[in-house]
């Protein structure tokens, strides 16, 4: 299993993904005050991360071929162009299913979700090519939840050769709201189910620097509205966004606590001896609930979206390499 020294982890969050696409193109045109610019050997992404990360390492690989290392500064700028390009409504990724064929399919055994997401699918199989994940130096996996098993794995191209687009697809699949995705007779839905932000997996290939953005602020939105608990979509919804949080913000104290203790304890002690390093990260996410209903916008919003992910990324850029441990 190749190492991997500078990771970029990207989180789900749907549509909310354009606000990364405009954190990611910030990252990568941002100079650290050293003179260095932050070059990923690793991308992570779940659910609309998996779309956004095997983008950036497709460009990856289709410089390989070309014979010559990534321009990812240019890489970044073309994420951000990708989504105001082609993001430009709902009915560009997917269409809501009519009411009476909902309450057909509930009745007949035979629910796959509250919308067809055709437009995301092909976008992704348009944009996204296996030919360039193989010749990519940079490595890739996207997370997935096998609904059959509840079990959570990493996919990469490495492992799953030319099947990786459908692995891919599936990773930005929300249960409920979007079709399960069949890929080997197995069902396949959204990995940020169970891990919105793959933090672990890029440690797990001794990441040294960690690049995250996610779509979440640290601290969940208060609602008011009464009719927004009566809603059994909303609810679940709220229910999986507040488990999903905590999730991401108990890794991130996790790199924290043992980048504290390995100060503490010094390069011979015994987290030292187990294999543990420090971890420098860049955490970028938004101070508050992003402003976009996923089923209801358009080029404006998604660009006001990539506005403010470039926004935030350079204000949360300023302050260099983290490690929680001061």
């Amino acid at each position: 299993m190749a190492g991997v020294k500078n990771a970029l982890v990207l989180s789900g969050g749907n549509v909310k993904g354009a606000y990364q696409a405009g954190a990611v193109k910030a990252l990568f045109n941002h100079t650290f005050s050293d003179g260095s610019k932050f070059i990923p050997d690793g991308i992570f992404g779940v659910s609309v991360g998996s779309m956004n990360g095997g983008l950036l390492a497709d460009r990856a690989g289709q410089a390989a071929l070309q014979g010559h290392e990534p321009d990812w500064p240019e890489i970044g700028n073309e994420l951000a162009e990708f989504w105001h390009n082609n993001i430009t409504s709902f009915s560009s990724i997917g269409k809501k299913r009519g009411t009476i064929g909902l309450v057909y399919s509930i009745i007949a055994g035979k629910f796959n979700g509250l919308t067809k997401m055709d437009g995301a699918a092909e976008l992704a199989r348009a944009n996204i090519k296996v030919e360039n994940l193989k010749a990519s130096k940079t490595h890739f996996s996207c997370g997935v939840t096998n609904m059959a098993t509840g079990s959570y794995f990493d996919a990469d191209v490495g492992t799953f050769g030319d099947d990786i687009l459908d692995y891919i697809i599936a990773s930005t699949r929300e249960p409920v709201n979007m079709p399960i995705m069949w890929v080997k007779e197995q069902p396949l839905v959204d990995g940020g189910l169970r891990n919105i932000a793959p933090l672990k997996p890029a440690i797990k290939r001794g990441a040294k620097k960690m690049a995250v953005i996610a779509m979440k602020p640290e601290q969940m939105s208060t609602i008011d509205a009464k009719k927004q608990f009566g809603n059994m979509l909303k609810l679940l919804k709220r229910t999986l966004g507040t488990l999903t949080s905590e999730i991401m913000n108990n890794d991130l104290e996790l790199v924290k606590r043992v980048n504290a203790n390995l100060l503490t304890e010094g390069n011979n002690g015994p987290l030292a001896a187990a294999g543990k390093h420090k971890v420098e990260y860049v955490e970028i996410r938004p101070s508050q609930r992003l402003p976009i209903n996923v089923t209801d916008f358009n080029s404006a919003d998604i660009q006001k979206l990539i506005e403010m992910g470039q926004k935030d990324a350079e204000a949360q850029l300023a302050s260099g390499w983290l490690t929680g441990d001061d």
